[in-house]
C-alpha cells in the first residue's frame, strides 16, 4: 500500500509547512498538559472557543480518516484511486484539512504566543496551497465528475 506520493507544492514549503503545523500541535499538547506557562488565559470565552475549535477539528479529522480508509496519503497518489464524494465528503471537499486548520487554530487560541501563532499561520497557508494543488490534480485525474463535485460541494464548509 502506498502511503506517500508527490507533493503538490515545492518540497521546502511542503515539509516546512507540515513541520510548522506539528510544532504548533506539540505546543498545544504541552500547553494543555505539562507546561502551563505556555497557556495564555484571556478569559473563559477564548478558552471555550479554543475547546470547541479543538473538538470540532479532531472530530473532522477522525470522520474524514475513517471515510478515506486506505486512500489516505501524504502527497499525490501515484497509483489509481477513486474519487471519494460520500459521507463527510458530501459536505466538504477537504474535511480533513479543515480539521487540521481547526486544531492549529485551537493551538493558537490556547497559547496566544507570537512564536506559536506565526508557524501556525504558515502551516494553515501551506495546507491551503496543498489543497489548491490537489484540486488541480483531481481535475486532471477525474475530469467532469470532479468538476461537478467541485460545483456542488464547498472546499471547506
Amino acid at each position: 500500500m502506498e502511503i506517500s506520493g508527490k507533493p503538490t507544492v515545492h518540497p521546502f514549503l511542503f515539509i516546512g509547512g507540515k513541520a510548522a503545523g506539528y510544532f504548533t500541535w506539540l505546543m498545544l499538547v504541552l500547553a494543555l498538559s505539562v507546561c502551563s506557562g505556555l497557556r495564555q488565559s484571556t478569559g473563559p470565552w477564548v478558552d471555550y472557543a479554543a475547546c470547541a475549535t479543538l473538538s470540532a477539528g479532531f472530530i473532522l479529522i477522525l470522520i474524514s480518516s475513517l471515510t478515506l480508509g486506505r486512500s489516505i496519503r501524504i502527497g499525490l497518489p501515484t497509483v489509481e484511486t477513486s474519487l471519494r464524494t460520500n459521507g463527510i465528503y458530501s459536505l466538504s471537499r477537504n474535511p480533513m484539512y479543515l480539521g487540521v486548520h481547526l486544531v492549529t487554530l485551537a493551538a493558537i487560541l490556547f497559547t496566544l504566543k507570537w512564536w506559536i501563532i506565526l508557524p501556525g499561520i504558515f502551516s494553515i497557508y501551506t495546507y491551503h496551497q496543498i489543497v489548491l494543488g490537489e484540486e488541480r490534480f483531481l481535475e486532471q485525474r477525474f475530469g467532469t465528475p470532479y468538476s461537478l463535485y467541485k460545483k456542488s460541494t464547498r472546499r471547506y464548509f
